[in-house]
């Protein structure tokens, strides 16, 4: 007799889209969740279990159905075909394969797979799109500005920037200047620091393994770049010495290990910078993303901080690096020289992404996608969590409470040795030691922003495959 499957019976958590939820479903007919004949839950009741929009739901139905894992009769709701539970076992998808990449298991498609788990992208489709194109209606409906966008960036964005950092920060009256990346927001402050010191040697403090943009930004000012070991609690300001210089750091997830500067770091670190009158460069650049634990105070709202911290931000892990926008709010002292860097080198982001992305703040739309987009992370960071601890449970995590990446610790092991083997069996990962310079991690960083429902698993046990090849005795 056919079953009617409950909603509570179909586990189905994670998706974000039309074909998150037809492969789930599909998942869920070969794992023998859902047999022949067995009854959907109606589109009403999965929408409200998934998050997903009715229509959403309405359209993943209609490719099931289109390609014969469901068949839909009126009054008798939506059942599995006779005979899809074969199909599905034997590897029938709704999404015909395309030719995979010479030496590849995975497929090419509009951009990245979803086995490419290099960190820097968030899952794009997790946007709303009818409220992402109703922001760029409104941004476009007053025609072309005719204004450089360095001259007059977005007042829109600004204003809406202004709240948005006040509600997920807690940085009161901030007065963003806007970059078309936070790479240039970077270089805009050392140059600027720089320049108030001329002649001077500049010391540039940096985390090892740390963020290659930043090093980058800081050896094209010519800075006098120091290294220092990733520590768990954050920087050690006792071991930065007494000359004025500029410290770069990532206190809400350390880039790449994941670690979370305590308070106590926190307040030591701009103290320092007040004694010695230094920068202090706070790159928040996933922060609106934490799970199971308490926001900590972002640099720039410690007492004393208003005079030597620069917190920089960027759309790129909340929404889409499409976007290339990201926001500075320089201290006050450096904001002429800022915006002066901003004139001369014309790196401010283009009017009409700016203003959609004002709109898209300003409408509550924003807010409701990282409340949303937080929940998916969460779910996506707890199957690989889990998976790892199943597959390989030696191995250290770290960087797990927060962003959209953490860090799997391999001692011992040659990390470029690891990546070349997955990349052999279809995973693009990154190594730990990649983002170092002088105090080499041997490691994966890997992004879970947009890892399928059934990818952990299967990536964890390629893992431990791998090393059971690689890993010397």
């Amino acid at each position: 007799m056919a079953r009617t499957a409950r909603p509570g019976s179909l586990v189905l958590s994670g998706v974000a889209g039309a074909a998150d939820l037809v492969g789930a479903i599909i998942d869920r007919i070969a794992d023998g969740v859902l047999a022949d004949g067995d009854r959907l839950p109606s589109s009403r009741v999965l929408a409200e279990q998934t998050g997903l929009s009715r229509g959403t739901v309405v359209r993943a139905f209609d490719e099931l159905s289109a390609a014969g894992f469901v068949v839909s009769e009126h009054g008798s709701g939506t059942r599995v075909s006779v005979g899809a539970a074969q199909a599905a076992r034997a590897g029938a998808r709704t999404r015909g394969k395309r030719d995979a990449l010479p030496g590849r298991a995975f497929e090419p498609r509009r951009g990245r797979s979803r086995r490419d788990l290099r960190p820097g992208i968030p899952d794009a489709d997790l946007v709303d799109g009818r409220a992402w194109r109703s922001a760029v209606r409104a941004a476009v409906s007053d025609g072309m500005a005719g204004l450089n966008p360095w001259e007059e960036p977005s007042p829109r964005l600004r204003s809406e920037l202004s709240g948005h950092l006040r509600r997920h920060r807690g940085i009161a009256d901030a007065d963003p200047l806007l970059f078309d990346s936070s790479r240039s927001a970077i270089a805009a402050l050392c140059a600027a620091f720089a320049a108030e010191r001329p002649g001077d040697v500049v010391p540039f403090h940096i985390e090892d393994p740390g963020y290659r943009g930043a090093l980058l930004m800081a050896r094209e000012q010519g800075l006098d770049v120091r290294f220092h070991r990733v520590e768990p609690d954050g920087l050690d300001a006792a071991a930065l010495g007494t000359e004025p210089g500029i410290v770069f750091t990532t206190p809400a997830h350390q880039y790449p290990l994941g670690y979370r500067v305590n308070v106590d770091r926190r307040v030591a670190l701009v103290e320092w910078a007040r004694w010695t009158g230094s920068l202090v460069i706070e790159d928040d650049y996933d922060g609106e993303f934490r799970y199971g634990v308490a926001p900590l105070p972002a640099l720039v709202t410690l007492p004393g901080a208003a005079g030597h911290v620069a917190y920089v931000g960027t759309s790129s892990k909340s929404l889409s690096p499409d976007l290339r926008v990201a926001w500075c709010v320089p201290p006050a002292a450096l904001r002429r020289p800022v915006k002066r860097w901003l004139a001369v080198h014309r790196r401010g982001p283009s009017s009409l992404p700016a203003d959609a992305l004002g709109e898209f703040i300003g409408s509550g739309a924003m807010d409701r996608h990282l409340a949303r987009a937080a929940r998916v992370y969460s779910d996506r960071r707890s199957r690989l969590v889990t998976a790892l601890g199943r597959e390989c449970p030696e191995l250290a995590v770290t960087g797990v409470e927060a962003g959209l990446h953490l860090c799997v610790l391999l001692p011992g092991s040659d990390d470029e040795e690891v990546v070349a083997a997955l990349d052999r069996s279809g995973w693009r990962t990154r190594s730990l030691s990649s983002q170092s310079t002088v105090h080499a991690v041997p490691g994966l960083v890997l992004n879970y922003a947009r890892l399928g429902a059934r990818d952990a698993g299967e990536f964890a046990v390629a893992l431990r495959e791998v090393l059971a090849l690689v890993t010397p005795d």
